[in-house]
């Protein structure tokens, strides 16, 4: 029996995902209840059509009871007889950050290797109004907050894409206890001592009570313009990082690079930085080389820039970086 999500989920699949019927989908999922529901409804909305589905669970060990979810989820798997790809990380060699990031290297590389050309989480609205709210309350920007978006391109034939975006945890809820799905529940979820969960069980509920009822809905809304004004940005940054690099040295073309609007300034010596050193540029470095070009008489005059290890060399209207 459909239920009026269902429908919500070939909206979002046809409509914002625009996911073409020979696609093959590779689901990473976990015990909780939004990785059931998206499972559930892959499983409804694709079981009468030629859909290739896989699942895929790592496990990065960080709580005590992960040999149990792991032997859970296999029984709930067993009865769909879906190919399955199970992984272990090891908590005490990676931190929490390269353990996130080695699972999204183990994601792509099982899809690559086994033929998916899409990978789908179970992020729903609730995770990215919390990923807002830390990201706002730490500091961030406007790529920053938009984080979490419908879909973006791994490489030429890999996309991830998110299609319980729209789907708020109250629903999800509902969802799991209409069809009886056998959810395990994450205790860490209910650790104080992180910030995700203070944002989760007293910020967001404190805003909903006293200033705005459908903030979920609200801030979702805003996102969603905000990513269209970031993809703006992001094209007009690639178009200009690539007119203004020489071709053969790390350097950046003064008056290219300065002749673009700060915002896209910005982007391009962040990119540059990314895609050279393999790290962020610091904000102090990036002040500088930006408020340098206001501050020299001549374009013309050799001029440096030491900031720690890092050389920034005015010359010849070249910016050389070593």
């Amino acid at each position: 029996m459909k239920t009026f999500l269902h429908k919500k989920f070939e909206l979002n699949l046809k409509d914002k995902l625009k996911i073409k019927t020979a696609s093959a989908l590779l689901l990473a999922v976990s015990g909780g209840q939004d990785s059931l529901c998206l499972l559930q409804l892959c499983l409804d909305v694709y079981k009468h059509d030629n859909f290739k589905i896989g699942i895929i669970y790592i496990d990065h060990q960080w709580r005590h009871d992960t040999i149990h979810v792991t032997k859970h989820l296999i029984n709930i798997i067993k009865n769909n007889q879906i190919q399955t790809y199970l992984y272990q990380i090891k908590p005490k060699i990676y931190s929490e950050i390269e353990s996130r990031e080695l699972r999204y290297q183990i994601l792509i590389q099982t899809a690559i290797k086994y033929n998916y050309n899409i990978i789908a989480t179970a992020h729903s609205c609730t995770d990215q109004v919390e990923t807002y709210l830390q990201y706002l309350v730490r500091g961030t920007s406007l790529d920053g907050i938009n984080s979490l978006v419908w879909s973006r391109n791994i490489n030429s034939n890999i996309r991830l894409i998110r299609p319980l975006l729209n789907f708020k945890r109250s629903e999800i809820i509902w969802f799991c206890r209409h069809f009886q799905l056998p959810i395990w529940s994450d205790f860490s979820n209910f650790y104080y001592c992180s910030r995700r969960n203070r944002i989760r069980h007293e910020l967001i509920p404190y805003l909903q009570h006293y200033f705005q009822g459908r903030i979920e809905d609200h801030i979702g809304q805003f996102l969603d313009s905000t990513y269209t004004d970031c993809e703006y940005l992001r094209q007009n940054t690639i178009k200009a990082y690539q007119k203004s690099r020489h071709p053969y040295l790390l350097a950046l073309n003064q008056a290219i690079l300065f002749s673009q609007h700060l915002a896209v300034q910005t982007r391009v010596l962040q990119l540059f930085f990314l895609h050279n050193f393999h790290k962020p540029i610091p904000p102090k470095l990036l002040k500088k080389i930006i408020s340098t070009d206001k501050t020299r008489p001549n374009i013309n005059e050799t001029y440096s820039i030491f900031f720690n290890r890092i050389t920034v060399n005015y010359y010849n209207k070249w910016i050389f970086f070593k």
